[in-house]
């Protein structure tokens, strides 16, 4: 009976050494979880100050964008006022040249109309 008593013995102290185990892990566990909602929520906060910080920058961006945008288009307008106005004189200067050119060819046609006349 002896081996009975002492196999009990040593069944009774796996039972608690077992049950001090799970104790132990389920401690264990619950500081795991702890922890990992800690470092989500620390994530969250990450994650919102990142989208605040983005939406900032695009603001920003956007911002000097048209501002960009708004000085090119004045820059644009300015070359192409300056371009037309190239234009129209360049235009009366041709068409001065033209008339001119008109005027000459028009003194030799009278001037070869008159000697076929004589």
């Amino acid at each position: 009976m002896g081996n009975i008593s002492s196999g009990m013995e040593t069944i009774c102290k796996d039972i608690v050494a077992g049950h001090e185990d799970r104790k132990k892990s389920l401690h264990d566990v619950k500081k795991d979880v702890k922890d990992i909602k800690e470092q989500a929520g620390t994530i969250r906060d990450n994650a919102r100050k990142f989208m605040g910080d983005c939406k900032k920058s695009h603001k920003e961006m956007a911002k000097n964008l048209e501002e960009s945008l708004s000085q090119g288009r004045q820059d644009l307008t300015k070359a192409v006022d300056s371009l037309k106005k190239d234009f129209h004189k360049s235009q009366k200067e041709v068409r001065a040249d033209l008339a001119q050119a008109s005027k000459a060819w028009s003194e030799m046609r009278k001037t070869l109309n008159n000697k076929k006349a004589k």
